[in-house]
């Protein structure tokens, strides 16, 4: 077979061409530590490595996400924090106030730290985080929460809505806290119903909430627990109710007649203008006279229990209401369920009883009942942090989980484009011996040629 010497001369220079070209490949291959360098390589493990790398930065997505929600919540659980420390001061404050050493001067002082406390809880509740946007204005981030108007009550502009990230495959978290359910929507009373003294009372009466916590008064019916003087001169009471949309109460303790039928202004004057008696002329023995006047329609007054100062009245059962001091003849209290109040209210209402009033039996039952809304506001700060707190617990575990799953993702991606360093380092060794021997044969053929023998 006849050889040109071209022939000779392309087919070395294509040998040698290909063995770098080979040698090429492996040493990009060890300088990068992936097998895989183009689709071609290996169009399956490309694919799949494609699909596994998109779900590496879904994940990774997911955990910037839970950076940010756990940034947020932490800057809330620290306001919620705080605000339950001016809230606890606030409570403490109050008892001192309560003490019968103070006067009314002392605790105008007290009301004063009260108010500092006051403006400083309006500052958490407008708290923002580091981008400044609200905590606690729901999905309204930009807009100011709470405002207060100028008689010093308190409005909530944001919403009840709140904002929610993915932080996983299927995993969302919600990274703000609605200022309506944390400082507004506060039960009053005991958080299932509350009582509170009529503004005209006389007697020295003052009325507290046995925390039963048995159940809730029905929402349509108000209770009213009102006082009368028999001829000995001891005080009874009597239990009536009425619909919240008439104004005529019903007697529910003694049950038979309609005791203390009114024509709905809770007066004496009234009673006796329902009944179309005279009105009585004083209090005391002419008042016990007009409310015998029925005995066959109420039963007498002797059917009306007696009144012991400090024991608990039973309004319904598991319904349960003490009175202390000495209220007079006609004094009522009124007790109905429990409803929502703002904490800014609470703190407002009492301020103004410590400023205003400062002493007796209407100074005594504002503060009883603010020790009792500030005790349900603390503990609706305590369920608010407790909240938050689930949640920031419920971030670590699906940031542990994503990073589990990224291990195991980097591990498949591994498995299926990384090299192997003994397998490529041989591999490069006898590509190179290779082209050493493919460029030294070819100097050597290169000048086998008869014109060197001319």
């Amino acid at each position: 077979m006849r050889v040109s010497t071209s022939h000779v001369y392309n087919t070395g220079v294509q040998n040698m061409s290909g063995q770098q070209t080979a040698l090429n490949e492996s040493q990009n291959q060890l300088s990068s530590g992936r097998r895989v360098l183009r689709p071609s390589d290996d169009p399956s493990s490309a694919a799949r490595v494609l699909d596994l790398e998109r779900t590496v930065s879904s994940i990774e997505r997911f955990n910037r996400n839970g950076d940010m929600a756990r940034n947020r919540l932490s800057m809330s659980e620290g306001a919620i924090d705080q605000a339950s420390h001016h809230l606890q001061r606030i409570r403490e404050l109050t008892v001192q106030a309560a003490n019968d050493s103070q006067d009314r001067q002392t605790r105008a002082y007290i009301a004063t730290e009260i108010r500092e406390r006051y403006d400083q809880l309006m500052q958490v509740a407008n708290s923002t985080d580091g981008n400044g946007e609200y905590l606690f204005a729901g999905a309204k981030t930009r807009t100011r929460p709470f405002n207060m108007q100028p008689d010093g009550r308190v409005e909530y502009h944001g919403d009840q809505n709140t904002r929610k990230v993915r932080v996983g495959p299927g995993r969302s978290m919600a990274v703000d806290h609605s200022g309506f359910s944390t400082f507004m929507k506060v039960p009053n009373g005991n958080g299932h119903f509350q009582a509170y003294e009529n503004v005209e009372n006389r007697g020295s009466g003052v009325v507290t909430v046995v925390d039963q916590g048995v159940r809730r008064l029905d929402p349509q019916y108000d209770y009213r627990l009102r006082f009368i003087e028999d001829d000995d001169g001891d005080l009874r009471y009597a239990i009536e109710r009425r619909q919240d949309s008439t104004d005529s109460w019903e007697s529910v303790h003694p049950a038979s007649g309609a005791a203390l039928a009114d024509d709905g202004d809770g007066s004496e004057e009234g009673a006796a203008r329902a009944r179309g008696m005279e009105e009585p002329r004083e209090r005391g023995e002419g008042a016990a006279r007009s409310l015998e006047a029925e005995p066959e329609a109420r039963g007498g007054i002797e059917d009306y229990p007696r009144y012991r100062p400090g024991s608990a009245i039973e309004i319904e059962e598991g319904v349960r209401v003490q009175v202390d001091g000495e209220p007079e003849h006609g004094d009522t209290f009124t007790v109905s369920t429990s409803r929502p109040q703002s904490i800014f209210d609470t703190v407002h209402q009492l301020v103004h009883a410590l400023e205003e009033q400062g002493q007796g039996a209407g100074f005594r039952n504002s503060v009883n009942r603010a020790l009792g809304d500030i005790d349900l506001a603390l503990e609706n700060m305590f369920h608010t942090r407790a909240e938050v707190g689930a949640r920031l617990s419920t971030l670590d575990t699906e940031r542990a989980s994503n990073h589990a799953a990224l291990v195991d993702l980097h591990g498949t991606i591994s498995s299926e484009e990384d090299l192997d360093y003994a397998e490529a380092t041989g591999r490069f060794h006898k590509q190179l011996t290779g082209l050493e021997a493919a460029q030294a044969t070819f100097g050597r053929v290169q000048n086998l040629s008869l014109f060197n023998y001319l």
